[in-house]
Formats: C-alpha cells, structure tokens, sequence
C-alpha cells in the first residue's frame, strides 16, 4: 500500500471555495448599491389598482397613468395596491417591483436623460391587465 497524494484534490477545493467567496462580496456589494436609497431621494408613492397606476408625490399632487421626473435626481418608489397584486415596471430603467395589498415595497432609481418610457404592469392582475399602462416623462433639470 504505497501513499497517494491527495494535492489535486485540495487544490480544486480551494480553487472552487475561493470562486464561491469572490460571487458571494460581489453579489453583497451589488445588492448593497441596489439597496441603498440616496438620503436625498424624492419619494413618489405608487399605487396599482386595476387597471391604472396612481402617482402621489411628496407636496400632495396626484397624477394617473402618467409619471413625471427630472433628469439627474434620484427617486424613491413605495408601491403599493389596493386590489389584486400588481407588478411596477420601468423596462427601460430596469425598474421592477410588486404592489401587494396592505404592504409598501420600495425601490428607486435616478434617471439620466430626459425622454418618454412606458410603465407597464408585469403581473397578471384580471381581464384589462394589457392595458394597464401608464408614461414616464423625465424632463431635463430645472435650474
């Protein structure tokens, strides 16, 4: 019975340990950034009800189907229903989040250029829900 070296072995375990805890900061420090809401975030409640969104902003106006930004600031969404479970999306600003009844989620985001991008509901939320749409209008920044 002769020794056999086992170094192969402990070197792919290594490798494959050492390649686990790089994705394991990485995702963490994505998700940190994700996460982290800039403290001077204009909040915007959301609200899905079937079949429309309702946008409230921080002074107390209230718009329907339609969303309107500046370029260059950052933005809080608290989504929320009143109904069925509706789901938030800006696809051109990778913007997706669930409205559930009775809980607030949040998510933001800051757009960089002024244009016109749809608001889509990515949830199956009853019989109208291809039509549950609404526009995001980013102005450029006042001055």
């Amino acid at each position: 019975m002769g020794h056999h070296s086992n170094w192969p072995e402990w070197l792919y375990i290594g490798v494959i340990v050492a390649l686990m805890v790089w994705v394991g900061a990485e995702a963490w420090n994505v998700e940190r950034l994700i996460e982290h809401v800039p403290a001077d975030a204009v909040v915007i409640k959301v609200t899905g009800q079937q079949w429309f969104w309702t946008f409230e902003y921080e002074d107390g106006t209230k718009e329907v189907g339609t969303l309107h930004v500046e370029a260059g600031k950052a933005y809080k969404f608290e989504v929320m229903s009143t109904d069925v479970i509706h789901s938030f999306n800006i696809h051109d600003y990778v913007v997706l989040m669930d409205a559930v009844p009775g809980r607030v989620n949040t998510v933001w985001f800051a757009p960089d250029k002024a244009g016109e991008h749809d608001i889509q509901c990515r949830e199956y939320c009853g019989l109208i829900h291809y039509n549950m749409r609404g526009k995001l209008i980013v102005s450029e920044p006042s001055t």
